[in-house]
């Protein structure tokens, strides 16, 4: 929560905001791909949400996820929650043209990159997570995302605190409307 001195620092920021977010779009992967937006959420008592939603080329959902795990550190959460797809996968995605795996933490994304491109070079596992299971897909891009592009998956990340969930179709009544919200809000504006 924001709070300001004066009336005009406010109007000012939310002016500057109204400008420069709506700039903002969740860019779909292209046709024969899809994206995995992907968070984590750590809580003082070291209980970590990880997050993940899956789009098309069309901007719809394909699954969220969310797994709750023991983890402390912010920066191994965000690396987990990179991997936290991997259950969702179904054998149609192995004949992708590719997965790009998007993040709004640049330390994350920078480990997952070089530990992939390591493995995939050299076949030597790295130290830390299991990578292995990326080199079935026929491209795998990390890059990546500011956060107010990654809400969805920071809902996911956050409600997978209190429990591990997975949800395969967009018209579930299981999935929180609050989560549809920004789903919807996110082909909005795009």
């Amino acid at each position: 929560m924001l709070c300001y001195a004066n009336l005009g620092a406010m109007v000012h920021l939310s002016v500057l905001w109204a400008v420069v977010f709506p700039l903002l779009v969740h860019p779909p992967p292209p046709p024969g791909w899809v994206k995995f937006n992907v968070d984590a959420s750590v809580r003082p008592n070291a209980v970590a949400g990880l997050g993940v939603v899956a789009r098309d080329h069309a901007g719809r959902m394909v699954v969220a996820v969310g797994t709750q795990v023991e983890q402390w550190d912010v920066t191994r959460a965000e690396i987990l929650a990179g991997l936290a797809f991997q259950g969702a996968i179904e054998d149609w995605m192995h004949r992708l043209d590719g997965i790009i795996i998007e993040s709004d933490c640049r330390n994350a994304i920078h480990w997952l990159q070089a530990a992939f491109n390591q493995l995939s070079k050299l076949h030597v596992q790295s130290d830390g997570p299991d990578l292995s299971f990326l080199l079935q897909f026929k491209q795998v891009i990390f890059q990546y995302t500011p956060r107010e592009l990654n809400r969805p998956a920071d809902f996911c990340a956050n409600l997978a605190c209190f429990g591990n969930f997975m949800w395969k179709e967009c018209d579930s009544r299981d999935i929180p409307p609050s989560l549809l919200s920004l789903l919807e809000g996110d082909s909005a504006r795009a």
